[in-house]
């Protein structure tokens, strides 16, 4: 399965309308409110990565209101995800999330999510193609517990040369 993670700036105060026309769109699986850099976050996936690439191209940078997107590829190697789809429902309702996009060492990347997955609050990670080397998703009950697991845990793994938190609004988003 090909996946694809979009990271979204839109105009102020138009997510409503952005994740909405993102709901539209065959190949996004998920789309999440977020504050920091990024204002939304939508997950792709499709049996064939051609599907992806057109979703992007004919689907999300056409929609009104969107000012940029950063496109982050998911390597066809294999990942982790510890959470099955109504697990994931519980998560979204009762637990703070974040992404956390890292980059390492190319030759670390392997070794960084086999240690990814030890942390118990991570609950999936995918080596990417292109500006970052690793996506991974950690939750917890506040997003003070997440900084100190990122800052305690994460960032304490060798190789990993930096990170950037962009943390999941809840609510805001959908999951198909």
């Amino acid at each position: 399965m090909a996946k694809a993670y979009v990271l979204i700036i839109n105009e102020s105060g138009k997510e409503g309308s952005v994740i909405s026309h993102l709901r539209n769109i065959q190949s996004v699986s998920n789309a999440y409110g977020t504050f920091g850099s990024y204002d939304i976050l939508a997950k792709l996936e499709s049996s064939d990565e051609k599907n992806i690439q057109q979703d992007i191209s004919n689907g999300i940078r056409k929609i009104p209101n969107i000012r940029s997107t950063l496109t982050l590829l998911v390597d066809k190697r294999s990942g982790i995800s510890k959470t099955s789809d109504t697990e994931q429902k519980v998560l979204d309702e009762h637990m703070a999330q974040a992404y956390i996009t890292i980059h390492c060492l190319k030759s670390e990347e392997e070794n960084i999510i086999s240690k990814l997955n030890a942390v118990a609050e991570v609950v999936e990670a995918h080596t990417l193609v292109g500006n970052y080397e690793i996506i991974s998703k950690v939750v917890a009950p506040t997003y003070n517990e997440i900084s100190e697991i990122i800052s305690k845990k994460i960032r304490k793994i060798p190789g990993i040369k930096s990170t950037i938190t962009i943390n999941l609004i809840n609510n805001q988003g959908f999951d198909k």
